[in-house]
């Protein structure tokens, strides 16, 4: 990628994050793929929805050092706190000596009211990031709608089995007959076009086809693989990939080059290459073959 490339993505890295990530979960999945350009790709296991960081914001507990009391009546909340919540606000100026230790009713009503408000932040955080998912057309984080979205999504082709589980994760049975004499992605979702494809065959003029898996990467997940060093440390609070699993492309073409850690084997049908995605991969799986 070039380095005007690298800035350009590093700069939208915040805008990636904003979103949340429709990504692999433990999977096996395979690609078989012909000379004459037919393909038969199968992806079992588990997706899941995945949304930032604070969406699922959790509420600190009370410390009642989050209280301070005055001398005239007077209470409030501090609210300059770290996020171990040890106060790092002080009085101002000329306050200091009208601080007063507050009494035990005073303090309960300072926690109620410390977590309505900590309640409200959550919830707010929620339902802005379930209104970026629903822009994207994916659903909410509700189970009403997940399961709604798993029964609109086994209406499409390949889709045998989508089975919503709970708490974002859906378990899958697809399996899809095509030709590679055009472009696929895979997953291909209703009323979403924007995604991180889990597998992409693109044929090239020559013949060949260059098969990527990028959603098939650990750690910081596809995002920070593609961006490059500098940009990957924008990405270390964003989403975190759950992919875990192995992809096998099975093909009787030539395989021009592969990024797998083992490289080709013999198969029945004629080569394999495999790669064993776990939250310690760094790559995104990538092969070249030439099938005419």
């Amino acid at each position: 990628m070039h380095q005007f490339a690298k800035r350009i993505f590093a700069a939208a890295v915040p805008l990636l994050l904003a979103g949340c990530l429709w990504g692999p979960g433990k999977f096996a999945s395979d690609l078989t793929l012909k000379k004459d350009g037919s393909f038969v790709l199968d992806y079992r296991g588990e997706i899941v929805l995945q949304t930032p960081p604070d969406a699922e914001a959790k509420i600190e507990p009370w410390n009642p050092a989050l209280a301070r009391c005055f001398k005239d009546g007077r209470t409030e909340l501090l609210t300059s706190i770290t996020a171990t919540a040890q106060v790092t606000e002080e009085p101002p100026p000329g306050e200091e000596d009208d601080v007063r230790p507050c009494t035990a009713a005073e303090t309960a009503k300072l926690k109620t009211q410390y977590e309505a408000q900590a309640a409200a932040r959550a919830k707010s955080k929620r339902e802005e990031a379930e209104q970026m998912a629903k822009m994207f057309g994916l659903p909410g984080f509700d189970d009403e709608s997940n399961r709604a979205f798993a029964a609109k999504l086994s209406k499409y082709a390949g889709w045998r089995s989508v089975q919503y589980r709970g708490k974002g994760v859906f378990d899958v049975d697809y399996h899809f007959e095509g030709s590679a004499t055009q472009d696929f992605v895979f997953p291909a979702l209703p009323d979403n076009d924007v995604i991180i494809p889990f597998i992409a065959i693109r044929r090239r003029s020559d013949g060949s086809v260059l098969v990527t898996a990028p959603a098939f990467t650990g750690g910081a997940g596809p995002l920070a693989a593609r961006a490059g060093t500098a940009a990957a440390g924008a990405m270390k609070e964003g989403p975190v990939s759950k992919a875990q699993g192995r992809f096998t492309i099975i093909t009787d073409g030539e395989v021009l080059t592969n990024n797998s850690e083992e490289g080709t084997a013999p198969h029945p049908s004629g080569k394999q290459v495999h790669w064993d995605v776990t939250a310690s991969s760094s790559k995104i799986p990538e092969a070249l073959i030439r099938l005419r």
